[in-house]
């Protein structure tokens, strides 16, 4: 993982904006994948990958004054239909302005992920202005979470195509997605290589049976935590907690991180918090265009 100028005594703030930043590098680590596109300016960035989950084509860091919003918003989506895009996400967070951007992507057919999250992903839901960030402090995490954990629940890397498939089968199973988007996460791995992704790819198993994922990357000083799912069946026996707090705390001891950042679900909030997250005043939210 990366590891350039991870962060030390940092406050609150820093980290609530980090939450938005991680993400950012996450876009641009896809952007290593071949044949991918991106373009990064002081008023608007947007990536392009090949795989099948919006996450890999996308618009964010928007910063622009209202009489260029709607300008570019129209450019932008003729920017990704020109390059065949079936979809994008434009992405909103803690510094993107015009502050009413919403009302614009909305106005152009896109769609709310917070209004339509039981529609699209089932178990992804937000606040009306997105999903909440949170932070951790990596040396004041409860790690008694480890102890209590359901006996026969292991944590591997993902290593091989048997993992990578129970990877994808527990993400759609976990947040109840359509085949294609869990599947975009397999079609990077294999091109990037298995067990070479920037991020870290992590499968629990409960008694051998795929029950749990987990994905962090190293990125803006901190470590993010992505694509943390549980199926129905495994829940409330402490997995999605191990499976979160154990790889970040590999992260601390191994290369040195001190911090922790993610964006929630409803249902996983209390889990982190459980763990020793804790809520921000940050809000991310995402914009869903399709190409019709």
């Amino acid at each position: 993982m990366t590891t350039d100028s991870i962060l030390k005594n940092a406050s609150d703030e820093e980290l609530g904006l980090a939450v938005q930043t991680n993400l950012f590098a996450l876009f641009r680590a896809m952007t290593a994948l071949p044949n991918s596109r991106i373009e990064e300016t002081a008023k608007l960035s947007r990536h392009l990958a090949s795989p099948s989950n919006p996450m890999y084509k996308g618009a964010w860091g928007t910063n622009l004054a209202p009489d260029e919003i709607e300008p570019a918003i129209h450019e932008t989506i003729e920017w990704f239909k020109s390059r065949g895009a079936p979809f994008f996400f434009w992405w909103t967070g803690p510094n993107t302005q015009p502050d009413d951007i919403g009302k614009h992507l909305t106005a152009y057919g896109m769609i709310d992920m917070e209004g339509q999250s039981q529609q699209m992903a089932g178990n992804i839901i937000s606040t009306a202005s997105g999903a909440p960030g949170m932070i951790a402090d990596l040396h004041k995490m409860n790690e008694s979470v480890l102890d209590k954990v359901i006996k026969g629940f292991e944590i591997t890397d993902v290593q091989n195509e048997k993992d990578l498939q129970d990877f994808k089968q527990v993400l759609i199973d976990g947040y109840d997605i359509p085949a294609p988007m869990a599947d975009g996460w397999a079609q990077a791995a294999r091109e990037f290589g298995i067990g070479r992704t920037p991020w870290r790819m992590l499968l629990g198993r409960l008694n051998g049976e795929p029950v749990a994922t987990n994905m962090i990357l190293g990125g803006a000083g901190v470590v993010g935590v992505y694509g943390v799912a549980v199926v129905p069946s495994a829940r409330g026996k402490g997995i999605g907690a191990a499976i979160t707090l154990k790889p970040l705390l590999e992260a601390r001891d191994n290369d040195g991180f001190n911090h922790a950042v993610l964006f929630s679900t409803e249902m996983g909030a209390p889990v982190y918090q459980r763990i020793g997250f804790r809520m921000t005043d940050v809000r991310i939210n995402r914009y869903l265009w399709r190409n019709s």
